[in-house]
C-alpha cells in the first residue's frame, strides 16, 4: 500500500479523530505482536482504513483501552483493542511488503534495487510469520500479486487491466473471511479503492517511470510527454468515479448506532481520499489553498 487512504483531520470531531488514532495505534501494536516489533515500521495509513472498513462491514463495535506507547510514554491514549480485524490487517500488511519487496527487486535500478535485495530475507521473515498465523491471506496475497504482475505485461496500453487486477486484489483482501452481503461489500469497496490507488500512485509516478525506465500504466496513454492540466483533469475525473463506487458500497452497510465509525469511514472515502488526489494532481493548486486558509 502507499499511504494514499487517509482521513482528512481538519472536518472531525475529537471524538472521531481519537476512533481513528486508536484504530492506527490498536494495529500497530497489533503488527507487533503477529509479525515482530520491526514490522510496525511497514504501517500505513491505508492499513487503517482497512482495519476500519472491515469492523464498519462486519458489525463489529470497536473497544478502546487507555494505553501508553514507547513513542509518547507521559500519557496515555485510547487504543483498539486486539480483535480480528487487527490480526487479519496485520498478515496482508506482512504479505503486502513482501510482494513490494520482490517487485522492487524486479523492477528498480542502483541503490534502490541493491536496497531492495537487502530487505528481501527479513520482508520474507514477516511473511513467512504472517502466513503461519492466516495461509489463507498468504495464498490470496501470492495469487493477486501474480495476476497483477501478469495483467501489467499484458496490458496493452490499457491502464483499466492493471488498474482492476490490483483492484481485485485489495477486494479479495478486504473481504477476506466474510460471506453473504458483507463479503459483496467489502469486496466491492476493496476494488474501488484499489483501482483508485494505483490510478493515484501510477500518476505521481509517472515523470520519474518515464525518465527511468520503469513500466507505468499511463505511458502508453500519454508516451514521454508530461500530464497537462487537462490529462490531470481526466484523472481526477477517473478517481472520483472510483470514489462513488467506493462510497455507494459504504452505504450499504448497516451501521446501527456506531456513530464516530460511520464519520470516519465517510471521512476517508468524501474528504480524505479527493484531498490526497489533488495534493498528487494539483500541488500548485493545494499549495496557494493552505497559504489562503492560513491568512484568513
Amino acid at each position: 500500500m502507499f499511504g494514499y487512504v487517509q482521513i482528512f483531520q481538519p472536518e472531525l470531531k475529537i471524538r472521531e479523530y481519537e476512533c481513528y488514532r486508536g484504530a492506527y495505534c490498536g494495529l500497530c501494536r497489533q503488527m507487533g505482536k503477529c509479525t515482530g516489533q520491526c514490522s510496525r515500521m511497514t504501517l500505513r495509513y491505508d492499513a487503517a482504513a482497512m482495519v476500519l472498513l472491515r469492523m464498519a462491514a462486519r458489525g463489529t463495535q470497536p473497544v478502546f483501552e487507555q494505553k501508553r506507547c514507547f513513542l509518547h510514554p507521559l500519557t496515555k491514549a485510547p487504543v483498539l483493542a486486539p480483535c480480528e480485524e487487527t490480526e487479519a490487517v496485520s498478515c496482508m500488511m506482512a504479505a503486502l511488503a513482501y510482494h513490494k519487496c520482490k517487485d522492487d527487486m524486479a523492477d528498480e535500478k542502483g541503490a534502490a534495487r541493491l536496497g531492495a535485495y537487502l530487505l528481501y530475507p527479513y520482508f520474507s521473515y514477516l511473511r513467512r510469520r504472517a502466513a503461519r498465523c492466516m495461509p489463507e491471506i498468504d495464498r490470496i496475497a501470492e495469487r493477486g500479486m501474480q495476476n497483477f504482475a501478469q495483467a501489467e505485461k499484458q496490458s496493452g496500453g490499457s491502464a483499466d487491466i492493471p488498474a482492476n487486477a490490483f483492484g481485485e486484489l485489495m477486494g479479495n483482501l478486504l473481504s477476506y473471511n466474510t460471506e453473504g452481503e458483507t463479503h459483496a461489500i467489502l469486496h466491492e469497496l476493496g476494488s474501488a479503492m484499489g483501482r483508485w490507488v494505483f490510478l493515484l500512485d501510477a500518476a505521481e509516478d509517472y515523470e520519474d517511470d518515464v525518465k527511468k525506465g520503469r513500466f507505468n500504466a499511463l505511458h502508453a496513454l500519454y508516451g514521454d510527454r508530461e500530464l497537462d492540466e487537462q490529462h490531470k483533469k481526466t484523472l481526477d475525473m477517473l478517481l472520483g468515479a472510483e470514489i462513488a463506487d467506493a462510497v455507494a458500497a459504504a452505504d450499504l452497510i448497516d451501521w446501527d448506532g456506531r456513530d464516530d465509525l460511520r464519520a470516519v469511514v465517510y471521512n476517508i472515502l468524501c474528504m480524505g481520499m479527493p484531498a490526497q488526489a489533488g495534493k498528487v494532481l494539483f500541488p500548485q493548486k493545494e499549495c496557494k489553498k493552505r497559504k489562503g486558509e492560513r491568512g484568513a
